[in-house]
């Protein structure tokens, strides 16, 4: 999908209906969402870590800035 693109959904008859662009909850170390469900995943401003609850602990994928 390129970038910046609107999500699409076909509805037949040759017809589909734009559902917006894709978004990805962020919040602060402390303000993680409570009773999180394993599999839950959003962005941390805080620490600029994409974030992933397992059911247990929140781990961490660090995000490297893209060069040309």
């Amino acid at each position: 999908m390129a970038r910046n693109q609107p999500i699409l959904i076909d509805i037949g008859q040759g017809l589909s209906m734009m559902v917006g662009f894709p978004t990805i909850a962020t919040w602060k170390s402390k303000e993680r969402p409570k009773n999180a469900k394993r599999g839950t995943f959003g962005f941390n401003t805080q620490t600029q870590n994409l974030e992933y609850y397992d059911g247990k602990d929140w781990l961490a994928a660090g995000m490297q800035e893209e060069t040309a």
